[in-house]
């Protein structure tokens, strides 16, 4: 059940909770990356100072950061890649060896050679000879923490490679788990993935924040150099369609490079597919954006004159371009994060996983979509009817609820019926998504005559899409799911989809934030 907002000022309080669920991801990073975290955090500054001039130069400074500490990283993991096949040549080559002396008559007397060797080493000196090598592929000091490691590592090495066991299993022409091949030759390279994959976490949130700082601050640009078209007519509806359609043939083409890259399994060719979208996106983005301005230009008029019908066929345009603009944000994250995960020493379960299931998993697929209802008919609607309602948003809100459940509700309206209509969404704060009055927006969920989520009145409770289940059957759900971690087009994966809207900050109200995401989203989710 509702309960009133009691706070004078909900949007600074809804700020200072934003500041701080960001803290814990910069405080955990390491200092080198520190630096792409503040420069995410100061476009937050420039939306709060109504700066779109400004939020556009640090947004552009943020994606240029954000690909120049890629391009590092890229560097860091095909050096490292190159030892790690160096080292593990090098086992084989030891291996080949031990075996021979193993299978060999001299096994008993190399074996007691090594053990009164290895009794007679000087740990200390080991170490020192260890660490020389250690810092110098490092580039630092070791901590006291990784030294104690290594002093444990050396402690007692003879008791632990077992020599004795060790070369009778390889006689018997075992090679997997062999003591003396441990101590001298370890593959455990989790801990260098686990270092490598939280500074792949950094560069794509820069990355990724700074192009939705973009497309917020082009879009905002145009509001207001861009004139809203007095004669428009249905006549121009043709060029906002085309628009669009080049603008979705640039991702679906860039996704079936990607996918078709998978298909034949070259690390090479993916990455290169991978980069070439990305470009295209970042590139081709802010130009798509302020379209989208235009078109909320020209809906404004045309609501202005009273054209209702010809606004909503507009406003139904307005929504596809947005969320494509969403899968555009999504892709881009989705591209360097499969880039980067196509190098030898990669850890990520997601990326294993679209990699070992893509020859069985189709392109796309169809997303659950309600049967088509006027607003002014969806009262006469059967009791659980799936259905498919649009309209301008009239009001948005996402008040607190007994026992801290979130729930957004919208009311939206049929400028040429002014009939209306109520949504409720489960686990989402729609404010804080960027949803905003006089947004056009388009959703899919069961009629309920007494709501249980809206004290019982009529409502329509949207549907959350099972996308993990649909990724399954679907390399491009699969591959945009990538993103999660630092964009969802689908807001709690709800089945709605709604048009930009213009920022305006107003302390008193959280339903004006069109850059709410940039506001309110985490910098990298868990």
């Amino acid at each position: 059940m509702p309960m009133a907002n009691e706070s004078p000022y909900p949007l600074k309080d809804a700020l200072k909770r934003a500041r701080f669920d960001l803290l814990p991801a910069f405080n955990k990073q390491p200092t080198e990356l520190l630096k792409l975290f503040r420069e995410a955090l100061t476009l937050q500054q420039s939306i709060l100072s109504h700066s779109w001039k400004e939020l556009d130069q640090q947004a552009r400074l943020c994606i240029g950061l954000g690909y120049g500490e890629y391009r590092n990283l890229q560097g860091h993991l095909e050096s490292t890649n190159y030892l790690h096949s160096l080292h593990h040549r090098m086992g084989l080559e030891f291996l080949f060896v031990l075996r021979g002396i193993a299978i060999g008559e001299s096994r008993n007397q190399w074996s007691e050679n090594l053990e009164q060797r290895i009794r007679s080493m000087d740990p200390e000196d080991r170490l020192n000879k260890i660490l020389v090598k250690a810092e110098e592929l490092a580039g630092n000091k070791l901590s006291e923490q990784t030294l104690t490691r290594l002093r444990k590592k050396i402690a007692g090495l003879d008791e632990r490679i077992n020599l004795q066991e060790s070369m009778a299993r390889l006689a018997n022409g075992e090679i997997k788990n062999i003591d003396l091949l441990k101590a001298y030759f370890p593959e455990n390279t989790s801990s260098m993935a686990l270092r490598l994959n939280s500074a792949a976490d950094a560069v794509i949130m820069c990355l990724s924040r700074g192009l939705l700082a973009l497309t917020h601050a082009q879009f905002n640009i145009a509001l207001d150099t861009e004139a809203a078209s007095t004669d428009f007519s249905k006549r121009n509806i043709h060029s906002i369609k085309t628009i669009i359609k080049v603008f979705s043939s640039l991702l679906k083409s860039g996704h079936k490079r990607i996918y078709s890259a998978l298909l034949l399994g070259k690390s090479v060719e993916i990455k290169q597919a991978c980069l070439f979208l990305a470009g295209d996106i970042e590139s081709k983005l802010p130009q798509f954006a302020s379209a989208q301005a235009v078109i909320h230009n020209t809906i404004t008029e045309l609501l202005r004159r009273g054209s209702g019908g010809l606004a909503e066929r507009l406003g139904d345009l307005a929504v596809d371009a947005h969320f494509l603009t969403r899968i555009a944000i999504a892709s881009q994250a989705a591209c360097y994060r499969l880039a980067l995960g196509c190098e030898g020493l990669n850890s990520d379960r997601e990326i294993k996983n679209l990699q070992k299931n893509i020859y069985t998993m189709p392109f796309s697929a169809t997303l659950p979509n309600g049967k088509n209802k006027e607003l002014a008919k969806l009262e006469a609607s059967p009791e659980g009817e799936f259905v498919e309602i649009r309209g301008f948003v009239e009001e948005v809100t996402s008040p607190p609820q007994e026992g801290g459940m979130l729930l957004s509700h919208l009311m939206l309206k049929d400028p040429s019926s002014n009939a209306e209509a109520n949504a409720v969404v489960r686990f989402a704060h729609l404010p804080h998504a960027g949803i905003c009055p006089g947004a056009f927006c388009r959703l899919s969920g069961t009629y309920r005559h007494h709501s249980s989520l809206f004290d019982g009145k009529p409502a329509v409770e949207v549907d959350s899409l099972a996308l993990a289940e649909i990724g399954k059957s679907s390399f491009e759900v699969s591959f945009i799911r990538l993103a999660n971690r630092w964009f969802q087009p689908w807001r709690s994966n709800a089945n709605l989809y709604w048009s930009l809207g213009a920022h305006q900050v107003d302390e008193h109200s959280e339903a004006t934030l069109g850059a709410g995401e940039l506001l309110f989203t985490p910098l990298i989710r868990p």
